[in-house]
């Protein structure tokens, strides 16, 4: 029978691993700014060649910026069909400026069946990461009953927190309602343009900001709990010896600030029904640690832990609802109904 892996061992190990990810991500970027390079010198064929090269790797940004010259018709022959498909599989793995793109496609029919509330739902979920366009967006459905109730007052909400995030558009906005809003001094302009292709690949920098000063807002209101806190000896030990091994390798790398194996090896027990394991997945999606901020991701976990009677996860879950609009509570219920061992997506 193999015994618990020693700390030592497994920190090496896990320092290993990280360097050889390290180096397939810079590989991954160098090839990612072949196809960057080649789209702003106006060759579209050899940018999809390349971005669609990493697409089919689960380069969430190429899948992206692949979906976007499928749907414009550059580099490659246009269908809207094949577009909106990869721009879903990139908004199923979190990337929030392809939940925008999402959104825009049920919302014209662009591609797939015209769906205003799953316009809504998708646009909501990118207004939740921070996105300000997705913001705006919402807003207007908001204002006009689209795909939701009518609801001017969460509208006019909406445009406000996308205006503090230095969104000009909703600045604009208020300005001709004769309300002048001042700019968050801890937000960035989270204002990425989802019809335009990312300049770099993974998490854009607005996606982080927002992410960083949401949680360091939450930070300054509320004790909260970390996914580094350990999980009591007499929970441990009633757990099967790979989800005890694994948990503590996630620990150990957690501590070591490699958050992103942290999140990686805990997701892959969390998806095996581990409440305990569910709730530190729960938790790096609210903080935003190891992978970027998404409260509607949060709030599944959290449901799923607390759904197993685990406590803590009860009192956090309690939090994050009161962070979700009513499209955006409709979304993540709707992945509580999903059974872990279903989740397939990558984080």
């Amino acid at each position: 029978m193999i015994g618990f892996l020693r700390p030592a061992f497994v920190l090496v190990a896990a320092l290993l691993v990280s360097g050889c990810v390290t180096n397939l991500a810079m590989e991954k970027a160098s090839r990612f700014d072949e196809g960057t390079a080649a789209y702003d010198a106006g060759d579209y064929a050899t940018a999809y060649r390349v971005w669609s090269q990493l697409a089919e790797e689960d380069d969430l940004a190429a899948m992206r910026n692949t979906a976007q010259l499928l749907r414009q018709g550059k580099g490659v022959q246009k269908d809207s069909r094949k577009a909106f498909k990869l721009y879903l599989e990139a908004s199923e793995k979190n990337l929030v400026t392809a939940m925008a793109n999402v959104g825009d496609m049920y919302l014209a029919g662009e591609g797939t069946e015209r769906n205003p509330e799953a316009a809504a739902a998708w646009y909501a979920r990118a207004a939740t990461a921070g996105l300000s366009i997705a913001q705006v967006k919402l807003a207007d459905l908001y204002e006009q009953g689209i795909g939701v109730d009518r609801d001017p007052a969460r509208a006019r909400a909406l445009i406000e927190r996308a205006a503090r995030n230095g969104y000009v558009p909703a600045q604009e906005r208020l300005r001709r309602m004769g309300v002048i809003v001042e700019r968050d001094p801890e937000a960035d302009e989270a204002a990425a343009n989802p019809n335009e292709p990312w300049r770099g690949g993974g998490t854009t920098r607005a996606e982080s900001a927002a992410g960083a000063s949401a949680a360091a807002g939450a930070t300054a209101t509320r004790p909260r709990l970390s996914p580094g806190d350990p999980v009591a000896p007499e929970v441990t030990a009633r757990m099967p010896p790979q989800d005890q091994t694994q948990l503590h390798a996630a620990a150990v790398a957690y501590a070591a600030q490699n958050k992103k194996l942290a999140f990686a090896t805990w997701r892959s027990v969390a998806v095996r029904g581990n409440p305990e394991a569910q709730l530190k997945v729960g938790l790096m999606y609210e903080h935003g640690e190891g992978t970027g901020q998404d409260m509607i991701e949060a709030y599944r976990w959290l449901k799923l832990a607390s759904n197993q009677g685990q406590p803590q996860a009860r009192g956090e879950l309690a939090f994050v609802a009161a962070q979700l609009a009513p499209a955006e509570r409709a979304i993540a219920e709707s992945l509580v109904r999903l059974p872990p061992e279903k989740i397939t997506n990558s984080p």
